[in-house]
């Protein structure tokens, strides 16, 4: 009897544990079961995203193939190397190896050529694609007549966005050192560039409506030998923010340059600016083309360091001795005090027989554009 009274004590233990154990509320029992289910629809989640971006991937690289393949069945040439798509999750990326492009067109033929060009856009907008370059390029347009038109750039990057169409809406490209070749022979060399181009969704149906704008913006230009501005030297600064108006006619470049000046084709000079030595030079002005396709117009300008300007024209000639008075006169009847403190002037220019043109003051003649 006294060896079952321990055994029966310790059964009495064991059940009061039991008892006392508490149950497991149904409170932490939906807690778990909510973190299970947000758990599978993130999993969902990702795996339907990893699924889309595969798919556009797919597409993207199916898409690049068949371009390059149309274009050859053109007769044009596309030529590079590459490993299809990568930058998952977050990007769309693509670096082409020694891309060469060769494009046959009514006004001539448009080459370009690079060492690296990297190209990326995010999943979630696929009409902003980001273009990366820290190698050479160069591009050169020939005309049928034989001119050529060439530019060239150490690198550059920007950003380029479409319509929804698929049609190139805008495209900002920065230029590390870029350099023109301009068919004469003459070259035009920058330290940095940036350019600007951006068209509407559709082409203008008249000459009230815009083709497409360009904007500018240079800094240490260096002048070809023999040519100057107010002198030889580099130019600090220059941009131009501009909108061609009217339909060009798809013809040879010279033609259809003309039958869109004479169907009242306009270039809207929103805004100019230039510093060359102490001449800072700003304004707007409209622009057409002339009887020999050279440019004409008129504008309005803010000039400041107009009196060094004037001197330098008088000394080097280019304002003739018999009117040096009436020009140093005139600029100091002009100037004014400007917000910042500095002298400045307001005038009007005029732009006709390639001749600049202060009232009926010659200023300086500009160098013909020869078309290619």
């Amino acid at each position: 009897m006294h060896n079952d009274e321990p055994q029966n004590g310790q059964a009495d233990g064991q059940a009061d544990g039991k008892a006392d154990r508490p149950a497991r509320s149904p409170s932490r029992r939906r807690g778990r079961a909510i973190l299970l289910a947000v758990a599978l629809v993130l999993l969902a989640a990702l795996l339907a995203y990893y699924a889309y971006w595969r798919i556009v991937a797919q597409q993207l690289e199916a898409g690049i193939e068949a371009w390059a393949e149309q274009e050859r069945a053109r007769g044009n040439e596309v030529a590079f190397a590459w490993d299809g798509i990568g930058g998952f999750p977050l990007r769309f990326a693509a670096t082409f190896h020694g891309p060469a492009l060769r494009w046959h067109g009514p006004r001539g033929t448009i080459e370009w050529r690079g060492t690296t060009l990297s190209a990326a856009m995010a999943p979630w907008n696929l009409r902003r694609i980001e273009v990366q370059s820290a190698d050479a390029h160069d591009a050169a347009l020939r005309t049928a007549g034989g001119g050529e038109w060439r530019v060239g750039a150490t690198g550059l990057g920007g950003t380029i966005v479409l319509h929804g169409t698929g049609a190139l809406r805008s495209a900002t490209i920065a230029l590390q050192q870029p350099d023109l070749t301009l068919p004469d022979g003459a070259v035009l060399s920058s330290a940095a560039a940036t350019v600007i181009v951006e068209q509407p969704a559709t082409p203008p149906a008249d000459y009230t409506m815009p083709l497409a704008r360009l904007v500018l913006e240079a800094r240490s230009i260096a002048l070809p030998d023999g040519t100057r501005l107010l002198t030889e030297d580099p130019v600090e600064a220059l941009s131009f923010d501009a909108t061609v108006k009217g339909p060009v006619p798809m013809a040879p470049l010279t033609d259809a340059l003309a039958a869109w000046r004479d169907a009242g084709g306009v270039i809207d000079l929103t805004s100019f600016a230039m510093q060359q030595g102490a001449l800072k030079l700003s304004g707007n002005a409209t622009l057409a083309l002339d009887a020999a396709l050279q440019p004409q117009g008129a504008g309005t300008v803010t000039a400041s360091g107009l009196e060094e300007a004037v001197e330098i024209l008088i000394r080097d000639g280019l304002i003739p001795p018999d009117r040096a008075l009436v020009s140093r006169a005139t600029v100091k009847a002009l100037q004014k005090e400007g917000p910042d403190g500095t002298r400045e002037a307001t005038f009007g220019l005029s732009l006709q027989n390639r001749t600049v043109s202060f009232g009926p003051v010659p200023l300086f003649a500009l160098q013909p554009i020869e078309w290619p």
